[in-house]
């Protein structure tokens, strides 16, 4: 299964989380409601509540149709969508480590390392073998790791901002970090060897990886 590269990328005002703007999102998560209703929860203007709303839906956060009523014209109902939902923390870095944790324990580490290795190559094997540097940023970045790559003396050199394995692998560093991440990387360069990576520990969220071409002693 391969991750696209996201296209667009709404850039998320700072203040879209706090005040009003928060409030609004949380009351949607509990179901659609209407402009009145967000009105009498929050105790302020109607007026005010359709100004968030209209910040919100051009963020493409809360989205709205139209339910018809017994008496009068239909109701202008709004709803959160996905985009808005996922704003909110989601600890799926703590699941993932509980399932590991069981399947470690049921079907061992070396069935675990085998697993995360097959994984790896998996999820890069829809990008073209032609893709190269560039396939393997989009991955990352669609995964939200804001890396870079570049290449330096003919190496590759992987830099990214935001390890979206630290908190896995700062537990089982051997597991993800060396199991996944080296498959994916011999699954896109498969003449290339890692060079150098950056050992992860509490509090580094950023990472190098430098791969070079292999020797013909090294094949």
């Amino acid at each position: 299964m391969y991750i696209p590269l996201i296209d667009t990328l709404y850039v998320l005002d700072e203040n879209v989380l706090t005040g009003t703007k928060r409030e609004i999102l949380e009351m949607l998560l509990d179901g659609p409601m209407t402009a009145q209703e967000m009105s009498k929860k929050l105790k302020i203007q109607i007026n005010a509540v359709r100004e968030h709303l209209a910040s919100l839906e051009n963020g493409n956060l809360v989205t709205y149709n139209f339910v018809n009523t017994k008496r009068g014209r239909p109701k202008k109902v709004y709803q959160i969508t996905k985009k808005g939902a996922d704003l909110f923390p989601k600890r799926y870095d703590l699941l993932l480590k509980i399932f590991l944790d069981q399947l470690e324990m049921e079907m061992g580490k070396e069935w675990v390392k085998s697993f995360l290795e097959r994984a790896g190559s998996n999820v890069v094997s829809g990008i073209s073998p032609n893709a190269g540097i560039n396939g393997l940023l989009n991955f990352y970045n669609s995964l939200g790791c804001m890396a870079s790559i570049s290449e330096v003396n003919g190496n590759i050199v992987i830099k990214r901002k935001n390890c979206i394995y630290y908190n896995l692998a700062v537990d089982r560093e051997n597991l993800v970090c060396e199991s996944f991440e080296d498959s994916i990387l011999n699954k896109l360069f498969p003449s290339y060897k890692i060079v150098k990576k950056d050992t992860v520990r509490p509090g580094k969220f950023d990472c190098e990886i430098i791969i070079g071409e292999k020797n013909e002693k090294s094949t």
